[in-house]
């Protein structure tokens, strides 16, 4: 649907994930909780922690964004990131943006929200987000692209774009 037709930069593409890329989904999710390893845990018990935390986070998503797309980055044909997007008449969500750890920083991010604004101005929408209040690279990447904050819960902040910024 939308992401199909972005405009990314040179190497860059994108395709509906499907059930054959859930195994790279969930690594991407673990790459995000480093710090249960840093519990010192057996690693099965971590293994086992990390599973459930992404199973709750996959069905939370489905209960929340029935109507979401999500979509696979990649880079050169490698998969290199994860995007999540819920769009309605009224706004669209970024429900989930990750990359993997080695591409981070490298302007996949940057490249992606540039593109999700493309399609929101041309669909007149804000943009939405939900962040994790202690994931300062994400918020700052946000903010970089005009995300300002709307709303703050103990664990994420609310933000948004509306096209004026």
């Amino acid at each position: 649907m939308m992401l199909g037709e972005l405009n990314l930069p040179i190497g860059l593409s994108v395709k509906a994930a499907n059930t054959n890329d859930s195994l790279f989904m969930a690594q991407l999710f673990y790459s995000t909780k480093t710090f249960f390893y840093e519990l010192g845990l057996p690693s099965e018990v971590v293994e086992t922690m990390l599973d459930q935390q992404y199973r709750l986070q996959e069905a939370s998503y489905r209960e929340q964004y029935p109507n979401a797309n999500t979509y696979i980055l990649f880079y050169h044909q490698q998969a290199v990131g994860k995007v999540m997007l819920d769009i309605s008449e009224y706004r669209i969500h970024l429900v989930d943006l990750i990359m993997i750890p080695s591409m981070r920083g490298q302007g996949f991010g940057s490249a992606t929200l540039a593109n999700i604004k493309q399609e929101a101005i041309k669909r007149h929408l804000p943009v939405g987000l939900s962040v994790e209040a202690e994931n300062t690279r994400a918020k700052k990447l946000y903010l970089q692209h005009g995300f300002k904050f709307e709303s703050c819960s103990e664990t994420h902040e609310l933000m948004r774009w509306d096209g004026l910024t």
